[in-house]
């Protein structure tokens, strides 16, 4: 049996984010989509201008790649800078903010697909970019998994948390059903214990924890110290 081009895997996992945030934006009604949030409570707009932030990143450096370019590291503090875009995007119309996000979405998946396996899947191959990890890693992580949390943020500060818990797990699951390495698969299920530990869901993130342990036995070890998971040492102590 053949595996399952790389690419594929990736480019499948970031359309089907997309359709989740489409089905997501047709869910909300005119006032909850133009709505102008607080730096406390972000509206649906703010949480789309930070994925426009962070996709018009990602559109620059693997345009960077596929020209044989490097991007220095940004040093500024990524805080700052969400705070910065938050604040300058917030009084934008939607029907801008969402043409401008449907146009860097298509850029990413145009870019993407001229993206050979050995440069997605070779470890160290752009250091700049992803460290020691593959390419794919970043894609994953500060495109596929990093827009899906925010979904599932919408609505845990709208105090929905069963909306948030099932975007969460429906986004792990889709990992653990794909033909990835364990340690992805780990790494998924970490951050989702993250995620009922932060939500006080104890039991959740005890059992999510122990699987990823079994998937990345490295984690077990960051877990002892990791403040997302605070609750879950508090309680187990």
């Amino acid at each position: 049996m053949t595996a399952q081009p790389f690419k594929s895997i990736v480019l499948d996992l970031l359309q089907q984010s997309h359709l989740d945030e489409e089905a997501f934006l047709q869910g909300l009604t005119e006032t909850e989509r133009t709505a102008i949030g607080t730096p406390e409570l972000w509206s649906s707009k703010d949480h789309i201008t930070h994925k426009i932030y962070w996709r018009r990143d990602f559109v620059q450096k693997l345009k960077a790649i596929l020209q044989h370019q490097e991007i220095q590291p940004n040093e500024e503090d990524e805080q700052q800078l969400n705070s910065m875009n938050f604040e300058e995007n917030r009084q934008r119309p939607w029907s801008e903010i969402y043409a401008e996000s449907e146009h860097l979405y298509a850029e990413l998946i145009t870019l993407s697909e001229q993206l050979s396996e050995e440069e997605l899947t070779t470890p160290g191959r752009f250091p700049w970019i992803s460290g020691d990890r593959p390419l794919y890693a970043n894609l994953l992580g500060n495109l596929y998994e990093h827009e899906q949390e925010h979904l599932a943020q919408y609505y845990s500060d709208r105090h929905d948390l069963p909306q948030a818990i099932q975007i969460r797990e429906r986004c792990a699951n889709r990992v653990l059903q794909a033909e990835v390495p364990e340690w992805v698969k780990g790494w998924f299920l970490y951050n989702l214990a993250c995620f009922y530990a932060q939500q006080n869901q104890l039991e959740q993130a005890a059992a999510r924890l122990q699987e990823a342990v079994a998937f990345a036995p490295g984690l077990k070890e960051r877990s002892q110290s990791d403040p997302d998971l605070v609750a879950l040492r508090d309680h187990s102590a």
